[in-house]
């Protein structure tokens, strides 16, 4: 007798560009998941909370796990990363350590040895986890997703800010026939400086309860700073921001200002109390994190 549907394994297909691959989860009619490194995908299938008909493997997909830094900005340049990076590729790349360190480093901080050389930056931002690492440090390098879909001809595709991609806890804007393509940013200056901190609740292996991505840009007197865990979505903390540089410009007692603003970035955040951790412990969490990394990118301090 016939097994049900739903017992049945997904079909696995391999297709060769991206173009090929969202065709197919356009045919697929919702009923097909992308998979690349499998570190989240594969959890949720075994525990059958995911039952896809279609697996639309990206592994064979040429060029889409490269990093480069382009000129098309001018002096600034602007750094392409390939979907299918893994975390330990991010983690060690001398263009990301040079030009980008915040995502090394967020990325250094991402589960396990195993999982870190298998999970893709792609995966990442598709998955949308409130507490994603890496994507907590694109946000502060205000970089865009690029989207593919079954109607874009070969190689175009749409630049999505992740301020906008991200809409809720695992939702986004892609739709059955999107795929990530790839992540652009412009590089930050040559002077900046920047910073990734979490905590959990242990020191490795374990989902960030809060953490922080901050860049400072000390020539032009700017900071960035984007938050994770304490939101649906990794979120940046504009008030906290727009305060740093009216201050900072105006020659203000740095302990004062960076308690002002890492109260700010306390406020910026929206946090639930979960089995990891209580709201009002994450914006705890919030404030001293920030002003930890404030002190760390800003005066220097270990």
């Amino acid at each position: 007798m016939d097994r049900p549907a739903s017992a049945c394994a997904p079909r696995w297909e391999s297709p060769a560009t991206l173009a090929e691959a969202a065709e197919i989860l356009r045919d697929a009619a919702g009923s097909a998941r992308a998979i690349a490194g499998g570190t989240d995908l594969a959890v949720r299938i075994r525990r059958a909370e995911e039952r896809p008909d279609v697996l639309v493997d990206l592994g064979r997909i040429e060029n889409s796990d490269g990093v480069e830094l382009r000129p098309e900005a001018g002096a600034i340049g602007r750094m392409e990363i390939g979907a299918l990076a893994t975390h330990a590729t991010l983690a060690e790349h001398p263009l990301v350590r040079e030009h980008a360190n915040v995502l090394a480093e967020a990325c250094r901080t991402v589960g396990a040895p195993q999982v870190r050389s298998r999970g893709t930056i792609g995966g990442n931002l598709a998955n949308a986890s409130p507490a994603a690492d890496g994507v907590v440090a694109l946000l502060a390098l205000d970089a865009a997703v690029w989207v593919q879909s079954a109607s874009s001809c070969a190689g175009d595709a749409g630049a999505v800010p992740i301020v906008d991609f991200l809409t809720g806890p695992g939702e986004s804007v892609l739709r059955d026939d999107e795929l990530i393509g790839g992540i652009v940013f412009d590089r930050p200056s040559p002077a900046a400086r920047s910073v990734y901190v979490k905590a959990g609740q242990r020191n490795a292996l374990a989902i960030a309860i809060a953490s922080v991505a901050a860049i400072f840009e000390p020539d032009a007197g700017i900071v960035r700073i984007a938050l994770g865990s304490v939101a649906p979505t990794p979120v940046r903390a504009g008030d906290a921001e727009a305060l740093f540089e009216s201050d900072w410009r105006g020659g203000a007692d740095p302990e004062t200002l960076f308690d002002a603003v890492a109260a700010a970035a306390a406020a910026a955040s929206s946090p639930i109390d979960d089995v990891r951790a209580t709201a009002r412990y994450r914006r705890i969490l919030t404030e001293a994190l920030t002003r930890s990394a404030l002190d760390r990118i800003c005066l220097r301090k270990a």
